[in-house]
């Protein structure tokens, strides 16, 4: 999977949510964004996270992409 993927997954499971801001999305008060808004949109339409509002949610699907990445 992409380093990119992986890193905006881990964000948002360690700050329960993303959010976007002027097309990227950032980690709750963080200044450097994590993923672009299109990568976001990517990971929707996989089933990684889901959008609720300006906020980029981990879904259980997302979740499990993480275990076994973190067993490679």
């Amino acid at each position: 999977m992409e380093k990119q993927t992986i890193r905006a997954l881990r964000h948002a499971q360690l700050y329960g949510h993303l959010i976007n801001r002027t097309g990227r999305l950032y980690y709750p008060g963080g200044s450097h964004p994590v993923c672009s808004e299109q990568t976001a949109h990517e990971m929707v339409r996989a089933g990684l996270l889901v959008r609720r509002g300006g906020r980029y949610e981990i879904t259980p699907v997302g979740l499990q992409v993480l275990e076994l990445e973190l067993t490679r």
